[in-house]
């Protein structure tokens, strides 16, 4: 399940809840002052790295997006 990070809108404090995707949107109660409503805030996605692609010393295509030795002169 995802996590999804929330905003209490009475404190200001911010919050992270694991939920279904479908349970994003419902109303969530803040843990710190237990007002209800909290917003659900829109943050950046975490890129995990590791890999065949970093292991092998390979890039990244920049024209696919896959793992390669496309030889485009830098190492990508």
């Amino acid at each position: 399940m995802p996590i999804y990070e929330y905003a209490c809108r009475s404190c200001g404090a911010a919050f992270e809840r694991r939920l279904k995707y479908e349970e994003r949107l419902t109303a969530q109660v803040c843990p710190s002052c237990g007002h209800e409503g909290a917003v659900l805030r829109i943050s950046a996605p975490a890129l995990v790295g590791g890999g065949a692609a970093s292991e092998s010393g390979m890039g990244v295509c920049p024209t696919s997006g896959q793992p390669c030795g496309c030889g485009h002169g830098v190492r990508h």
